[in-house]
């Protein structure tokens, strides 16, 4: 059996190889094949497929019999050997079949030697996008031009751990369209850090329990869509899921972002509780590093209901390092596979815009769903002090703000995407702006993803 095998391998390495020219393939199986044993059942059989042009030797006019094949280079002479059967007649088919059944054992440890290198590969995934922004904030100014290129870095590690990394680069201006360059970001923290690379978030998550998973770093929580708390943190986030339908999660850590996006539109720039609390330029706020910690219940009671009660705390000099204590609801119903309902009511511990709400009609769901257009429509009264950050803000409006908001999304190819979002409102406190009155607010964006 030793000897067929080592014949069979032969056999395999010719129906691996490529066609040559005919005037070679005509050559004699004897010049051929000349290491193979003229007694041996399969040159007949040899000889036949190389007469139809089915199999063909090495260049050096052998089929290397002789010398031992690599598991990886079995799987290719296999892959080959099928490929030929469609110009082989049943009875060559025969042929090719039984050299595969010779080599079966062979071939499924192959088959899982293969599975095994793929999943290797995939141990590393590389994703990322383009993005050509435009956008006007609700405190007036000119339109904020944009370019940004992001990479996200997955890897899988063992026990079902793994690494996150989000890479950007940003080049902005006032100056028109086409005009950004570099320029720096202030951080809470009394960091200035230049936006053209940057590190967005990083971080490790895995579980850490039956049902329990663990995530740690820097990153945005997770907790009730980023209603209220969606300011990215030095820290952890839990996630366990109590059934099927319920998660309990709960995160804490330093915030690590940039003070406009913590901002409040203002004359100070930075109004919170009242005007009360430490304004942009102070060197306390400059240096602080506020804390922020959340806790949510979020349940899907069937496919159309999804519901969530949270309670969150944000300790900053803007309440003069005391704790503002916030209670959140939300829930989201599916009318049916097109329209569905968003909404969330926040209620904060201080007395001055201490309530915050959202609601709104969407149609197609998610820009990122994969649908080709979509939008919503809705209202929403962002209290200035019952949020930390709301993901609800796209860098045009900001908290402190109420009004109209609509948005309108368009897919034009599978990685290219067009989002819109306005608002018509004004600040709820007119006290603290420049401008008074209402403003447009607009961020529009479009993607070219990988």
């Amino acid at each position: 059996m030793k000897t067929n095998k080592k014949l069979m391998l032969g056999v395999l390495s010719a129906l691996m190889v490529g066609a040559t020219t005919s005037a070679y393939a005509a050559q004699s199986a004897e010049v051929l094949y000349s290491d193979v044993p003229a007694d041996h059942w399969a040159v007949q059989a040899i000889t036949e497929l190389n007469k139809e042009g089915i199999v063909t030797g090495f260049g050096d006019g052998t089929f290397r019999g002789d010398r031992a094949v690599t598991r990886y280079e079995m799987a290719q002479l296999i892959a080959s050997a099928r490929s030929h059967e469609k110009i082989a007649n049943n009875e060559q088919k025969a042929m090719i079949e039984k050299l595969t059944a010779e080599f079966s054992e062979d071939l499924d440890s192959i088959g899982l030697r293969v599975t095994r290198l793929e999943e290797k590969s995939d141990n590393v995934k590389v994703s990322g996008g383009f993005a050509q922004k435009a956008m006007r904030g609700i405190d007036g100014g000119n339109t904020y031009w944009e370019k940004a290129l992001w990479l996200n870095i997955d890897g899988k590690m063992t026990n079902g751990w793994g690494a996150h990394a989000g890479l950007d680069w940003k080049y902005g201006s006032n100056d028109g369209f086409n005009s950004e360059k570099s320029s720096a970001d202030d951080y809470v923290g009394g960091d200035n850090l230049d936006v053209a690379g940057s590190i967005w978030d990083v971080y490790a998550q895995g579980p850490v329990a039956k049902n329990m998973n663990l995530k740690f770093g820097h990153f945005q929580p997770g907790l009730q869509s980023g209603y209220v708390s969606n300011a990215r943190v030095y820290g952890a986030e839990v996630d366990y899921n109590a059934s099927d339908n319920t998660t309990v999660k709960a995160y804490g850590g330093k915030i690590r972002e940039k003070k406009w996006d913590m901002a409040v539109p203002g004359n100070q720039g930075f109004v919170r509780n009242g005007g009360n609390g430490a304004a942009g330029g102070s060197d306390d706020f400059n240096n602080e590093r506020p804390t922020a910690y959340g806790l949510s219940v979020e349940h899907k009671f069937n496919d159309k209901l999804s519901a969530g009660i949270g309670y969150y705390n944000y300790k900053s000099v803007a309440y003069d390092n005391e704790k503002l204590n916030l209670g959140v609801v939300d829930a989201s119903y599916q009318f049916n596979d097109k329209w569905g309902l968003t909404g969330f009511y926040s209620q904060g511990s201080r007395g001055y815009q201490n309530k915050a709400g959202d609601i709104k009609l969407t149609y197609n769901g998610s820009p990122w769903g994969g649908k080709k257009i979509g939008g919503y429509v809705g209202y929403r009264h962002l209290g200035a002090d019952a949020v930390i950050m709301s993901s609800l803000v796209h860098g045009s409006e900001k908290a402190g703000s109420k009004g109209v908001e609509a948005g309108l999304w368009y897919r034009f190819s599978p990685s290219i995407l067009l989002t819109n979002d306005f608002f018509f409102g004004k600040a709820i406190n007119q006290d603290f702006v420049n401008n008074k009155g209402t403003h447009t607010a607009y961020f529009s964006t479009l993607n070219f993803t990988f």
